[in-house]
């Protein structure tokens, strides 16, 4: 896998972790837990995008 490819499939699963955090926000009732667990997993990929760029 070249590493553009490799950048554009943790690009697309940092916009799915976005849409899975604002899901959660958007729950009468949102579970802290997920939400912590969700947006380090985000925060990870993250830094994984920005070293590789």
């Amino acid at each position: 896998m070249s590493v553009s490819n490799r950048l554009l499939t943790l690009k697309l699963k940092y916009a799915q972790l976005n849409t899975l955090i604002r899901d959660e926000l958007s729950r009468p009732l949102p579970d802290s837990i997920r939400l912590f667990n969700l947006k380090l997993k985000r925060l990870r990929l993250k830094e994984k995008i920005y070293s590789m760029a």
